[in-house]
């Protein structure tokens, strides 16, 4: 006896793919979720590395790190310091600390030469950077290795300077524990932002306002109006290349402006005074690691007086978490 087999008519199958159709509409936002939680979680994770080496680092010095070394031309950064305590050893060795940590000029005439820290300074560390921004390792079109985290200078004192701030890391910083009377868990040690788009091809959009930051003559304070796109400047898309170099175009931020300000990031040519906030690509905020080691979530619309005092070592604000 011969057996019919029925198949499916052209309607059953438009309805099967429909529902599919609906089922994945309905599992990609979970998914993307899911995987923005992941890199939030490990984002979060290697600052609170950092924070644990900067306790180690105290430990064994008896200091924090500067934020900027010096004197000139050994202006490392903070992550130069606590690599050693970041179970990078092998990266720290690579590091001439009586030698510049990159080549630059200092006006009218001196160069300084970077050349014996360059295997190091085009050293990938995972450590310093954050799954979450698209642009991984390096500013494109840049042998630097760069870094999502900046450590906090304070909060914005005197346009920002790196000589007379209130934070942590500044110029010459020897931070104890003991002068941040405002209390550790209440003073924030690092931030993220995200890496610069560069001048490659590859790069994003130019007017990316995450990844780009003003910057405007020595001679000229970086106030508000100073900064403004259409006052007299270059855009800088290096933002983070280099995470040997302590300045604010590497390695440092302040809080004179709210995390992921609508307002662009702006510097002078020096980058040792500027208004550089807290940045991600996490939805609502940033996060931060304080100098206690615990990692706290800063949301886009925290309270600008609390935000400045959280970055201020021994201002005598009160913060409420």
């Amino acid at each position: 006896m011969r057996v019919q087999r029925s198949g499916f008519t052209l309607v059953e199958l438009l309805v099967v793919i429909a529902v599919i159709g609906a089922l994945v509409a309905l599992l990609l936002p979970a998914v993307q979720a899911a995987r923005g939680a992941a890199r939030r979680a490990s984002c979060g994770n290697n600052l609170k590395q950092i924070g644990l080496a900067l306790h180690a680092h105290h430990d064994t010095h008896g200091q924090l790190p500067s934020g900027r070394g010096a004197p000139t031309p050994k202006v490392f950064s903070p992550h130069a310091y606590l690599l050693p305590f970041l179970e990078a050893e092998n990266l720290h060795r690579l590091i001439d600390l009586n030698a510049p940590p990159t080549t630059f000029n200092v006006p009218p005439a001196t160069v300084y030469d970077g050349t014996p820290n360059l295997p190091a300074a085009t050293t990938v560390a995972k450590i310093f950077l954050c799954p979450a921004d698209g642009v991984v390792g390096r500013v494109p079109g840049s042998d630097f290795a760069g870094t999502n985290y900046a450590a906090s200078v304070g909060s914005g004192v005197d346009a920002g300077s790196l000589g007379t701030a209130d934070g942590v890391f500044y110029l010459g910083s020897t931070v104890r524990f003991a002068d941040i009377t405002d209390g550790s868990s209440h003073t924030v040690a690092f931030s993220e932002r995200p890496i610069g788009s560069g001048s490659a091809a590859s790069a994003p959009g130019p007017a990316d306002p995450l990844r780009m930051v003003r910057e405007i003559a020595p001679s000229i304070t970086p106030t508000p109006s100073n900064c403004e796109p259409s006052a007299s400047g270059n855009w800088n898309q290096e933002r983070g290349a280099k995470w040997i170099l302590g300045n604010y175009g590497n390695t440092l931020y302040n809080h004179a402006l709210p995390p992921n300000a609508r307002v662009c990031d702006c510097m002078n040519s020096t980058q040792q005074k500027g208004q550089l906030a807290a940045r991600s690509y996490h939805p609502g905020g940033v996060q931060t690691v304080r100098c206690d080691g615990s990692v706290q979530f800063a949301s886009n619309s925290i309270d600008a007086a609390a935000w400045k005092g959280l970055a201020s070592r021994s201002g005598g604000e009160i913060v409420a978490d």
